[in-house]
């Protein structure tokens, strides 16, 4: 199976994170009566069980006991029992309201079992049924419609449904579903919403315009809170006005809240100077299209922490009047002044403390979290099965342990984890795949390719650029031509080179948008300030101007759940006092990175 756009593995984070499933196994969403509790009729332990006591019941009974253990399954996250049950009335239904409870738990169950496109048919089977149903009913299942169809990897056509169907549901599905339909526009990608905005009238075009608002990367909050007044004052009418989502509400705010004096503690000498100074031109980009857009700049007082007590950088640093803190960089130093306990003013560390940290708000570019995403989003898209192939080095175990750990935590199995070595790549791609082939007791010839869920959906790659265009060549040489490769952003350079990297072609990487598609008036002004770029460091120079931009932002992530901010290096949100970004996804052809996006 290949992985060829990030899916619907979005949403099930949006379901998450705004509390409409207990795990990303299940389908459970607020506001369904018929699952808001669990079910007074406890459901036999096994289906066989249900099966025999069915039959010897007669309807409307039989039908009205079915439907009562099924949605007992569902609360109890065993979406499979309850598929089961109710095949076991297919058909049998009398009453219009039964009918209803039967579509409606099949579907749910359906989706609970990542089965969305069988939830579609299924209600494009029965639209005569449904339309026979009360008007509210049918509302109803439209909603799980436009759930099915985000999860089926088409959240646009999602997005329009919610629209629809919004005006005829009742109070809690009617905030349900408009939490839905504003964590969908915050996925789509935005040219996609620019270009829907052309055609569009009405409510969804209300809602295009308001999310392009919100998704400016680079405006300023003060622009975005002038737009969002003056979009208020042109849509009186709209859904939103009742319940505008809280992140806009939260940048109100953060207008109002942000520092009039920034510190920012890098090195300027050293081994670490070239990060420093790419972070340091980041930030500064940042700062040059806030003033350009007329936005409110801080001032910013650059200290250097090269060779320095970074406690007391940092400590001089707020006797010098910082309202905010930018850094330090190196780990040791994050440490010191996370040792110095809750921090007097809001602090934003460039790097990941291993315990977690107290007080400190912490940004970096782990490749760990990179192999979690792959993990989450291989998972989503159906993968069961995975292989781990990494270097012998104690970066290459962290991130496969990484990867390895996300991906058992969500219900996947590791068929083969090995090491590879650098003076024997062959031997150790040979190595890996044989031991694939006879875990696996593949016998479909010799091409090493995924048939069915039973099989290695693909190989997790650990590896950097030199790395990689050894590696897949070897699996190519070795019949796994057609096996998927995921990888994080270390196997790409992050400058084309196509000559080198056609070696890497169909391998598929997370990235960050300032690599694969950077917004083009960041990138004009990059290109205008430093002609030369900043090479292997160009990922850290977009660091930089999204730190610039937190600076402001952090109240609004940190204030309204699930909220976010598209920034140069990711789409980020809050884990606590962690920075977290989600990647874009991206396949080599013809050695140059082809980002996929979500449709």
């Amino acid at each position: 199976m290949e992985l060829r756009q990030v899916r619907w593995a979005a949403l099930l984070v949006i379901l998450a994170i705004t509390g409409c499933v207990q795990t990303p196994g299940a389908y459970q969403r607020a506001g369904t009566p018929a699952m808001d509790t669990a079910p007074a009729r406890e459901a036999p332990s096994s289906t066989e069980s249900a099966r025999q006591r069915l039959g010897d019941m007669a309807d409307p009974a039989r039908t009205d006991t079915a439907l009562s253990w099924a949605s007992y399954y569902l609360v109890n996250d065993r979406a499979r029992e309850a598929s089961e049950v109710l095949d076991l009335v297919r058909g049998g239904a009398q009453s219009m309201d039964q009918r209803f409870r039967w579509l409606q738990l099949s579907a749910q169950a359906l989706l609970g079992q990542h089965k969305p496109q069988q939830a579609l048919d299924l209600l494009n089977d029965y639209q005569g049924d449904i339309r026979s149903l009360p008007a509210d009913q049918q509302a109803r299942l439209a909603l799980l419609r436009a759930d099915a169809l985000a999860l089926n990897d088409n959240l646009m056509e999602s997005l329009k449904e919610r629209v629809e169907i919004q005006p005829r549901l009742g109070r809690s599905d009617r905030a349900y579903n408009q939490e839905m339909t504003w964590q969908a526009l915050l996925r789509v990608p935005r040219n996609q919403l620019q270009q829907e905005a052309e055609g569009a009238s009405g409510d969804l075009l209300g809602w295009l315009e308001l999310a392009d608002i919100y998704r400016d990367a680079q405006a300023g909050l003060d622009d975005q809170v002038a737009r969002m007044n003056d979009w208020q004052r042109r849509w009186p009418q709209h859904p939103a006005q009742a319940q505008l989502p809280e992140t806009l509400n939260a940048m109100r705010r953060a207008a109002q809240e942000r520092p009039a004096r920034v510190a920012v503690l890098l090195p300027e000498s050293g081994p670490l100077s070239y990060a420093g100074n790419a972070l340091h031109d980041g930030l500064m980009a940042g700062y040059y299209l806030a003033r350009d857009n007329g936005d409110y700049t801080p001032e910013l007082r650059f200290y250097d922490t090269a060779d320095a007590d970074a406690a007391q950088v940092y400590q001089q640093a707020v006797m010098d009047g910082a309202q905010f803190v930018i850094g330090p960089l190196a780990k040791d130093q994050v440490a010191a002044i996370d040792a110095l306990g809750t921090p007097p003013v809001p602090t934003l560390a460039l790097n990941y403390l291993d315990d977690g940290g107290s007080g400190l708000y912490q940004f970096g570019l782990a490749p760990e979290d990179e192999a979690r995403q792959v993990a989450r989003d291989g998972y989503a898209a159906g993968a069961v099965r995975a292989g781990v192939l990494y270097p012998n080095s104690e970066w290459g175990y962290r991130v496969a342990e990484a990867f390895s750990n996300a991906w058992q935590s969500q219900g996947g199995s590791i068929v083969v984890s090995r090491t590879y070595a650098d003076d024997d790549i062959g031997g150790s791609v040979k190595a890996f795949l044989g031991e694939a082939r006879s875990k696996l007791g593949s016998s479909g010839g010799k091409e090493f390719r995924p048939r069915g869920p039973e099989d290695m959906a693909f190989v997790f790659l650990v590896a950097n650029a030199d790395q990689g265009r050894q590696v897949k060549p070897a699996l190519n040489y070795h019949y796994a031509r057609y096996l998927p490769v995921h990888s994080t952003s270390y196997i790409y350079g992050g400058v084309p080179d196509p000559r080198r990297d056609q070696d890497l072609d169909r391998v598929q990487f997370v990235d960050m948008p300032w690599v694969l598609n950077p917004d083009p008036r960041l990138e004009e002004m990059a290109t205008a300030n430093w002609p030369d770029g900043h090479g292997r460091y160009t990922r850290l120079f977009a660091m930089g101007v999204d730190a610039f931009r937190l600076q402001a932002r952090l109240p609004v992530l940190n204030n309204a759940p699930g909220s976010t901010l598209s920034g140069a290096t990711g789409v980020l949100h809050l884990d606590g006092k962690r920075v977290v970004r989600e990647l874009q996804w991206a396949t080599f052809e013809g050695g140059l990175p082809s980002p996929l996006l979500t449709p």
